[in-house]
């Protein structure tokens, strides 16, 4: 293998093991099953179904072009895409002086997901059977009302401080509606301490399992819990289990961090919500 495709495959993998991903649990966790190139439907395997998996690449659909399938097609890809490479192993036969011998080489070809595409959501519309419940039109109507950018079709959801932008799978890749406020609410209320707003330096600049990291994961849990209760909501909590079991450690460690968390998310509830507490 190239010392380029090498780098470029083990860079991603590095990144992710030290963000606190294992890019190999069910990599490929998903409604539409493991990745596949979108012409001949052949899955993809080995190290090209890890780069390709929803864990690697952050793309939630199974399906992906080549270059060349691409302008085939007639698609067109959203601005400043980034492809991810596939893998293509082969034999070439060489001449020596023992006679031909069989040499393994390895190139790559430089694909996209479906995601990447212009208007990929028109052309390839999502199904959501979930029904629409009446208190999401409010939740909806809060969300855009606080006014942070948020883009769908993410292959999990977080908040890029940098970019202030939330990054959201879409409503019908949740199991249930509660699910999909509780992730999107919490995602939120991170957003809150960007500069522009409460400005939680410590928090935005925090590095997985730290202190600061579980203090800013501790905000915004209480706060996702605070806006799932005024609509009447239980906050899912069901991936925050093990979150709940790495702070306990914290907790004994420091007495003051789940009350100065707490304050922390009020105001970042405040501030979605609108709301000015005067102490006096």
């Amino acid at each position: 293998m190239s010392e380029k495709v090498n780098k470029i495959v083990t860079d991603r993998i590095i990144e992710l093991m030290e963000q606190g991903t294992v890019p190999w649990a069910r990599p490929w966790k998903s409604a539409a099953g493991r990745p596949q190139n979108a012409i001949s439907k052949k899955p993809y395997r080995g190290i090209n179904a890890l780069i390709t998996s929803p864990a690697v690449s952050r793309y939630g659909d199974n399906n992906w072009y080549t270059s060349k399938q691409l302008n085939n097609l007639g698609l067109r890809l959203k601005p400043e895409q980034k492809y991810t490479p596939v893998l293509f192993f082969n034999w070439v036969e060489r001449e020596g002086s023992n006679g031909k011998t069989k040499i393994p080489f390895t190139r790559f070809y430089k694909t996209y997901n479906r995601e990447q595409i212009q208007d990929s959501d028109t052309i390839w519309p999502r199904e959501d059977d979930k029904p629409i419940e009446n208190w999401e039109s409010k939740a909806q109507e809060l969300i855009e009302n606080y006014g942070v950018k948020v883009e769908h079709g993410a292959s999990g959801a977080f908040y890029q401080p940098v970019a202030d932008k939330i990054l959201m799978p879409h409503r019908a890749d949740f199991n249930c509606t509660a699910e999909y406020w509780s992730a999107y609410f919490h995602e939120a209320i991170h957003s809150t301490g960007h500069a522009s707003r409460l400005d939680r330096k410590e928090g935005m600049k925090a590095i997985f399992g730290d202190h600061n990291y579980s203090k800013e994961e501790l905000i915004a849990e209480m706060g996702s819990c605070f806006l799932m209760s005024d609509f009447g909501q239980e906050k899912h909590m069901e991936n925050s289990a093990a979150y709940l079991k790495s702070w306990l450690k914290v907790f004994k460690q420091d007495r003051k961090i789940l009350i100065q968390a707490a304050q922390q998310a009020q105001k970042g509830y405040d501030l979605i919500k609108g709301e000015q507490y005067n102490a006096n």
